[in-house]
């Protein structure tokens, strides 16, 4: 058994994984969710279960959240009703949402008074990911913080990556999202640029994952991408959610960013046409729902 106790807030489809394996290593975890199935599952693994999020920071070491967007975490983070009450400066939060930089460091100043350590531990890879424990994390915050709970982090990731003391790892996390999201939309132009010469689907796509720009990213998705398959991973809903975060942060700094934004009105689209929560892959579909062709998406 570990001797940091941890507790976790939000335990769904990555908090949960993650708590299984913390559990695993010999962890001992509380949890609070407000999905009573979601933290049902946790407690059948082994979890003990919180009655408030002021009782979860009591009796935890380290605190980890894995939340929706920035309206939960400002939420778990009230003074009233939230951690806050309970925190102090033995303590450490770990925040693994994908939420704004802009939020994050609201969190930061309103940890201050508390002196609680607060790590940005921004979250890549998929379910699978994060069952098998190999999730890849960007960290930034107080380093003596990152260091204390690198045992933690190696239990439910693979690459750990440092960053800085501050936001690093929101914004890292966002400009890995928005080159993620508009994939698809561009493998669609070139898809639909060779099906107008004959070529197949699924040729094509077994030509592009064998090119050099093959990545992690197209492999997983080549089979589902031959099949049609738009069953959502991550719906097109929480993708649009990602791209509205990052083009805050770019207004505020005066970023261009025309790509991202016109990956925002194409998910804006299909959401208007009630679409919204296929796979964000979907918009590989945009040249033929534009041309109207025979291969239309839904076929």
């Amino acid at each position: 058994m570990t001797t940091q106790k941890l507790g976790l807030v939000g335990v769904g489809k990555i908090g949960g994984p993650m708590c299984r394996n913390l559990i695993m290593a010999g962890y001992e975890t509380c949890v609070y969710d407000i999905d009573q199935l979601a933290q049902q599952k946790s407690v059948d693994a082994g979890a003990k279960p919180a009655a408030s999020l002021s009782g979860l920071a009591e009796v935890s070491d380290v605190i980890i959240s894995s939340l929706p967007n920035d309206a939960v975490l400002l939420e778990i983070a009230d003074p009233v009703d939230g951690l806050l009450p309970a925190l102090s400066k033995d303590k450490i939060w770990i925040e693994t949402s994908t939420v704004s930089p802009v939020t994050s460091a609201k969190i930061n100043d309103v940890l201050k008074s508390a002196g609680t350590a607060y790590l940005r531990a921004t979250v890549s890879g998929s379910i699978e990911n994060a069952e098998a424990g190999t999730l890849s994390f960007f960290v930034s915050g107080p380093e003596p913080a990152f260091q204390s709970c690198k045992p933690l982090f190696d239990v439910i990731g693979t690459k750990i990556n440092y960053c800085g003391e501050g936001e690093e790892a929101r914004v890292l996390k966002l400009l890995i999202n928005m080159i993620v999201i508009t994939f698809p939309a561009l493998l669609g132009e070139a898809l639909n640029f060779g099906k107008k010469s004959g070529l197949s689907w699924e040729e094509m796509i077994d030509a592009v994952e064998q090119s050099v720009i093959t990545s992690p990213l197209l492999q997983y998705k080549a089979e589902t991408l031959k099949a049609r398959d738009w069953t959502a991973m991550a719906p097109i809903t929480l993708t649009q959610k990602d791209l509205s975060l990052a083009l805050e942060w770019g207004r505020e700094n005066n970023v261009p960013m025309l790509f991202t934004g016109l990956m925002q009105q194409l998910n804006s689209a299909f959401m208007a046409s009630g679409e919204g929560e296929k796979d964000f892959f979907y918009s590989v579909t945009w040249p033929d729902r534009l041309s109207k062709s025979d291969n239309a998406a839904g076929n």
